[in-house]
């Protein structure tokens, strides 16, 4: 028998080698796909290739025919050193622009003047890289996030190669073995960076969204781009290491790389699109990129938008809890089960106020704001007769998959099971703010279908009809939205009357807030609790610096943090 269990463990060995083997071949793949190199070209008009050759890439008078209809491009310039913003609804076709650029999935420039210049790097080609994270992961779950790293280092840098035998390539071969040395180094100070030794030991499936994007953004900035296109690449990340990206990207600048940036969060949006702003619009009969030089923070000043809802949300029945006093009963410590707060001074919420929750993923603060939404925790017991509505951060997969009114059911489970507010009501609320009005029945249309903005002003307008409640528990409430939608939500937060506890790494919100609490708080003020990890555990500690202050130095150190790695 002792042979036999040796044999079946020495062939399970086997196996995860060669599913680790497979693996990896699986990522090199995928990074050919996402990293390109495109040979300097130019079709078309002399005239136009004497203005815009020397740019990475340019179309002018043209059109991409993948989608119906056609992407109209009047003129697109990607400069060397420059950082741009794509931005358009949901539909307009910021992928099909990113592809073109890419020339992949059948995607390219078909018609015009349009062409390629020559890299920043030395190469004889333009490398263009993608961040596409799920794409990049989606295949090597079972790998460690070490491996994956190193993986990803030595296919590019064997992309590099160096031949000191050949004596005909030796200017060539200075240029590869400087490229080399810049990767390695770019990977040691990036890891270092983003502190991802902390889950190199884990494999990909168990890494949580913000250490998946950091993963991610690692492979596609060692891959010496010429031309960098990121989609989304501040998906879960923390205000710190947003901060920490951005300083990234003025690095990358100097270096001579163009940055494309296409994201929800509007404020990483400001600090990236000091550059221009290539704006898509879409009509059932016509599509086109727009570029203007105007950095970003300027241009969405001039376009008109307008918040995804017409009306106030109101919140038709008040808290039934005084605004006096603690929530929540605690021991003077306390400790939550699978996160890094062990035997932490215990936070003291006030009935009324706004607390807001800072700090880095994975400190904890998450995990605590479960606690306070679950009615049954003994860890952060609620006074008699206090009741809390929680929006997380992430919908529950059965959610996502359900429609509009299982969202409502779940809402009022999660809040209130005992209210009697129907569906009916909802559609009602629905209707007068003017969400999904556009929609035949929206109570039955498919959670998925609408915006990430609008699930959260779904949300919103679900609470806002449950009775009873006394605290809002938000995790990043304003995510996915415009400026004119964030407003909403900040006029709902101040109209209600009861205690607001919420965790964002959005600058628009901390500021609205800061400056009007609402008509029930002049003069109280937010309470700003500091969420601080040092190994394994964190610490909470109420600051004396308000949330946007903090937030605003977190940036500032970040930045200059980011600022000293050489590209």
């Amino acid at each position: 028998m002792r042979y036999f269990n040796e044999g079946r463990a020495a062939h399970a060995a086997q196996e995860a080698k060669e599913s680790k083997g497979g693996s990896r071949e699986k990522l090199k793949r995928c990074l050919d796909n996402h990293v390109v190199d495109i040979t300097p070209e130019w079709i078309g008009s002399d005239k136009l290739r004497s203005t815009y050759g020397g740019d990475a890439v340019a179309a002018v008078e043209s059109s991409i025919n993948r989608c119906d209809p056609p992407l109209n491009i009047p003129k697109l310039t990607l400069e060397h050193g420059k950082s741009v913003v794509l931005v358009g609804p949901n539909g307009a076709g910021k992928s099909t622009i990113l592809d073109a650029i890419m020339d992949r999935r059948g995607a390219g420039f078909d018609t015009g003047s349009h062409g390629y210049g020559a890299g920043t790097h030395g190469k004889e080609t333009m490398r263009v890289s993608r961040l596409d994270q799920e794409e990049l992961l989606g295949d090597v779950s079972d790998l460690k996030a070490g491996d994956v790293i190193k993986t990803a280092t030595e296919h590019f840098i064997a992309q590099f190669p160096v031949d000191w035998e050949d004596a005909e390539a030796y200017d060539r071969n200075l240029i590869n073995q400087e490229a080399e040395q810049r990767i390695q180094q770019l990977v040691s100070q990036v890891v270092q960076l983003f502190e991802a030794v902390q889950f190199l030991d884990r494999k990909v499936s168990e890494l949580s969204g913000g250490e998946r994007t950091k993963l991610s953004l690692l492979m596609v900035l060692a891959s010496e781009p010429d031309i960098l296109l990121l989609d989304e690449p501040t998906n879960h990340l923390d205000l710190e290491s947003i901060a920490k990206l951005t300083g990234l990207f003025d690095t990358y600048k100097r270096a001579g790389v163009s940055i494309v940036n296409v994201s929800h969060v509007e404020w990483f949006l400001d600090m990236v699109g000091e550059d221009g702003t290539i704006e898509l619009t879409y009509t059932p009969t016509q599509r086109e990129a727009v570029q203007s030089g105007s950095a970003y923070r300027k241009f969405k000043k001039k376009e008109r938008r307008k918040a995804a809802i017409k009306e106030s949300i109101i919140w038709s029945k008040l808290p039934t809890k005084q605004a006096v006093g603690s929530l929540f009963m605690t021991n003077e410590t306390i400790s939550i089960p699978r996160s890094p707060l062990k035997d932490v001074d215990a936070p003291l919420f006030v009935a009324g106020d706004i607390a807001v929750l800072s700090g880095k993923n994975g400190t904890g603060k998450t995990k605590l704001m479960q606690e306070l939404a679950d009615p049954h925790s003994t860890i952060m017991q609620r006074d008699k007769g206090t009741q809390t509505t929680y929006l997380p951060q992430l919908w529950p997969e059965e959610i996502m998959n359900g429609t509009v009114k299982d969202f409502f059911n779940w809402v009022k489970e999660q809040s209130n099971p005992f209210s009697e507010v129907s569906p009916s009501q909802l559609q009602k609320e629905l209707q007068r703010l003017g969400l999904g009005s556009e929609r035949a029945s929206p109570l039955q249309e498919p959670f998925s279908h609408f915006s990430g903005g609008e699930q959260r002003l779904l949300w919103f307008t679900c609470a806002s009809i449950i009775e009873g409640t006394d605290a809002l528990i938000l995790d990043e409430p304003s995510n996915h939205m415009d400026e004119p939608t964030m407003l909403k939500v900040v006029e709902a937060i101040r109209n209600f009357p009861g205690a607001i506890i919420l965790s964002t790494h959005d600058l628009r919100l901390m500021s609205a807030l800061e400056n009007d609490p609402g008509k029930t708080r002049q003069g109280r003020g937010i309470t700003n609790f500091i969420f601080n990890r040092t190994g394994q555990e964190s610490s909470i500690e109420k600051s004396p610096v308000a949330p946007l202050a903090f937030a605003q130095q977190t940036i500032a150190k970040s930045r200059k943090q980011a600022g000293r790695v050489k590209v």
